[in-house]
């Protein structure tokens, strides 16, 4: 019994080097997808998103919104979106270890891939399509 304890005293501690982290609170959260905005990775990231967002949008729309880009309150109307968002959707611990990974020298390389990945995802999708019958179906809705 008392070796059972103390197994569960040790799982329980946290082990040297890995303190535990803040708490998963929504001002936590928020705190954490603010934080991401520190990071170049992460501003190319909420960029891409916002541009590929607003590309969704009827022209005029799409027109507007882009010239409301250059200007800084709305830049940071967009930013405080974005972290509320990020901060609905993730945890804490999520967040932290999004800003870890973020942090590292293969994020920026795997991030600038993305856009090639999306255009060798096309080619391949059309290229499986042509041997697959059901797949062009479903693909051009006959």
């Amino acid at each position: 019994m008392m070796r059972s304890l103390f197994l569960a005293l040790l799982l329980a501690l946290p082990t040297a080097g890995h303190a535990a982290g803040p708490s998963d609170t929504p001002d936590n959260r928020l705190d954490a997808a603010n934080h991401l905005f520190e990071l170049p990775a992460y501003r190319l990231i909420a960029t891409r998103q916002l541009y590929e967002s607003l590309n969704s949008l009827p022209a005029e729309q799409h027109k507007r919104a882009l010239a409301a880009l250059s200007d800084p309150a709305v830049m940071t109307s967009l930013r405080g979106v974005i972290s509320r968002s990020m901060a609905q959707t993730f945890s804490t611990a999520e967040l932290g270890h999004l800003a870890r990974f973020l942090q590292a020298e293969e994020a920026r390389s795997m991030i600038d891939k993305t856009q090639n990945f999306q255009s060798i995802l096309t080619k391949e999708l059309l290229t499986a399509s042509v041997t697959d019958p059901e797949l062009i179906r479903i693909l051009i809705g006959k």
